[in-house]
Formats: structure tokens, C-alpha cells, sequence
């Protein structure tokens, strides 16, 4: 079975598997250095939406990695100008919500319970 999509997940789950594509296809454009977690992050959407448990921790672990990265870039950025700190909170909120709606309860029981 090849989706992009599983309409059968439960919302958190697609939400993670579609901000993951998204995250994926601009992170691409903007990354040399993190090239192998938004590969990873896109990869693991596609995975994740076939019922594959090995997607779902690939799309957990790169989510994950992705927005302790941005975590870290927003903390070094308390001290500079206001402009500087708006920027970098710009750009932790996708990956947060990434790693927060794939992380969530009803994504990992339901991945628990009927992926392979």
C-alpha cells in the first residue's frame, strides 16, 4: 500500500505525517548540515501514513532532533535584539508542533496498537 496520506490515523498522527512533508520539503532548500534528519523527517511521513512502526520512530526521532535544534538556536538568541528573538521563535514553531503531534498520546497508542 503506497499513501501519502492515512485518513484512518487519528488527527494527530495526520497532522505530524503533513507537517512533516512540509517540513521535509522546506528544510531541503534550507539546510546543507541537516540534510540527512529532513530526508529522514520525509521519509518517515511517507512510512508513518503506510502503517510502518520503523516510519513512525524515524519521523519521532527526526522531529525530535529538528525542534531541540531550533529549542537551542531561540535560547542563544535571548540575548540579541528583539528582531533576532522573533526570527528564531519564528522558526521553532513548526518543528515543535512536528514533535508534539507526533509525540502525542493518541499518536504513539495508536501506532502501539496497529502498526506492523
Amino acid at each position: 500500500m503506497n499513501q501519502w496520506l492515512n485518513r484512518s490515523h487519528p488527527q494527530t498522527l495526520q497532522a505530524g505525517v503533513i507537517l512533516g512533508y512540509i517540513s521535509a520539503f522546506f528544510g531541503l532548500f534550507s539546510s546543507g548540515f541537516f540534510l540527512p534528519l529532513f530526508i529522514g523527517l520525509g521519509a518517515g511521513a511517507f512510512v508513518t501514513a503506510n502503517n510502518k512502526r520503523w516510519g513512525y520512530i524515524l519521523l519521532a526521532i527526526c522531529a525530535s532532533l529538528v525542534a531541540l535544534f531550533y529549542i537551542l538556536v531561540f535560547i542563544n538568541s535571548l540575548g540579541s535584539s528583539i528582531v533576532s528573538m522573533l526570527f528564531s521563535l519564528n522558526r521553532l514553531v513548526f518543528p515543535l508542533a512536528l514533535a508534539v503531534a507526533v509525540l502525542h498520546n493518541h499518536s504513539r497508542e495508536y501506532q502501539r496498537i496497529w502498526f506492523d
